[in-house]
């Protein structure tokens, strides 16, 4: 049985910091009901990725509760530049659960970095529109349920 539902979203670009470290994307505070709960994240954000030149490129994200994560990828859309020199736009879509184990207050955190944090690759963003913002709508979503077990 669903219990609750939290969702957030935005039409921000980030693009990733330069030093390859993870930028923050969205976040979304959230208090479970129970403490023996699941809570089931969703998360779609596009991306862009500039893969014109030397470098290979593909978007790196983690998935955080408070200050731990609980999820991430690297290499997702992994592009070889000798393979694939050219921009790529992916929709990015991420699902999972977690048990945090609390009904404390709890916040969780979408971040993205470039292509394995190498600092040396081309622009990645995040939350960049293919098209019009105000045609697509949101380009980063966080949508929580909680779940009772």
């Amino acid at each position: 049985t669903i219990i609750q539902t939290a969702i957030n979203g935005t039409t921000n670009t980030i693009t990733a910091n330069s030093d390859g470290s993870y930028s923050d994307l969205l976040s979304l505070s959230f208090t479970p009901r129970q403490s023996n709960s699941k809570i089931i994240f969703s998360i779609m954000f596009n991306a862009y990725f500039n893969n014109n030149g030397a470098g290979s490129n593909g978007a790196s994200y983690q998935i955080l509760r408070d200050s731990i994560s609980i999820k991430e990828g690297d290499w997702c859309f992994y592009l070889h530049e000798q393979a694939y020199a050219r921009d790529f736009y992916p929709t990015v879509n991420v699902f999972g659960f977690d048990e945090p184990g609390t009904t404390n207050a709890i916040t969780y955190k979408l971040r993205g970095r470039k292509y394995a944090g190498n600092s040396a690759r081309f622009s990645t963003k995040f939350g960049e529109s293919q098209r019009n913002v105000s045609a697509l709508g949101d380009t980063v979503v966080l949508k929580l349920e909680e779940l009772s077990v």
